[in-house]
């Protein structure tokens, strides 16, 4: 089953995290595909690369600038002091909805180059490991049996996996 791809026309914007070395105050963003009951379903998630946890996250059923923007929502970034959310130059991600959520919470937006996302790669190994050592040994039935499933070990992953942080 083929993955459905997201299409921007957006130029593209400003990398703020490109030559960047203290990363205290970014949070990255990305969007993955869980397979359930052989239908594609979404995990948006917010990732603090210095600490190596997820921040946020949030399964839905369809790939939209609403499933992007919700991980902004659940925390406060501001309190977290975070100033610079980082993603690709996906639609959700250039989307106004989503854009808007950052500068209500004076949040910076920075955008990976377009066909380079090693700026996100974080996030994206993230995603890796949470699919190979998990995601890739179910065989969700349900919508919510993913989101327990993957809740519960985004919980471990926070707070018992071994991480090494640099």
């Amino acid at each position: 089953m083929k993955k459905p791809k997201t299409y921007t026309e957006v130029p593209q914007l400003p990398n703020l995290i490109r030559k960047m070395t203290d990363w205290s105050k970014v949070l990255l963003t990305d969007i993955t595909y869980i397979r359930v009951k052989g239908k594609w379903r979404y995990l948006a998630s917010l990732y603090n690369p210095e600490t190596r946890r997820v921040i946020a996250h949030k399964i839905g059923a369809h790939m939209t600038k609403e499933l992007a923007t919700s991980v902004l929502e659940k925390v406060d970034l501001r309190k977290l002091g975070v100033e610079i959310v980082h993603s690709d130059m996906g639609s959700q991600y250039t989307s106004d909805l989503f854009n808007q959520a950052l500068q209500n919470k004076q949040i910076k937006h920075s955008y990976s180059r377009k066909g380079c996302p090693g700026d996100n790669a974080r996030i994206e190994s993230f995603h890796s490991i949470l699919k190979r050592e998990y995601v890739n040994f179910q065989s969700f039935q349900t919508l919510d049996e993913a989101i327990v499933g993957i809740d519960s070990y985004i919980r471990w992953y926070n707070s018992d996996r071994i991480s090494l942080v640099a």
